[in-house]
């Protein structure tokens, strides 16, 4: 069982660095952060952030025991994660076609559960 709040994480496929794609897919969400790890440009991923007000941070690599991590320090909060290619896969189970958000997880230190993306109201 679960000792804190999960966070949610948002992860997103980022080959292009579609700023305005992804800033619309997200407008309904609280972000808090930007991340992402070296696959993914750090430029365009500053640029995401700041068009999302946001500050950027790099992760060492988007797998399973880094967004734990990450879970930890943003306990309750939504983060959006910046994948390069072939790194989505081993997270969510899938190497989703297209850009943009393709996952909603909930993080904690029990571990991921995926839940439906786009969100439901």
């Amino acid at each position: 069982m679960a000792l804190f709040c999960p966070a949610t994480v948002l992860v997103a496929t980022w080959a292009a660095g579609d700023v305005a794609t992804v800033s619309v897919q997200v407008s309904g969400e609280r972000v808090a952060v930007v991340l992402h790890g070296p696959a993914v440009d750090g430029a365009a991923a500053a640029r995401l952030a700041e068009a999302l007000g946001v500050a950027v941070e790099t992760l060492p690599a988007l797998r399973t025991g880094a967004l734990v991590e990450v879970a930890d320090r943003y306990r309750g909060e939504c983060v959006l994660a910046l994948a390069g290619p072939g790194e989505v896969a081993p997270v969510v189970g899938e190497e989703p076609a297209g850009e943009g958000v393709v996952a909603r997880l909930e993080v904690d230190e029990d571990g991921i559960t995926r839940l439906p993306w786009p969100r439901r109201s």
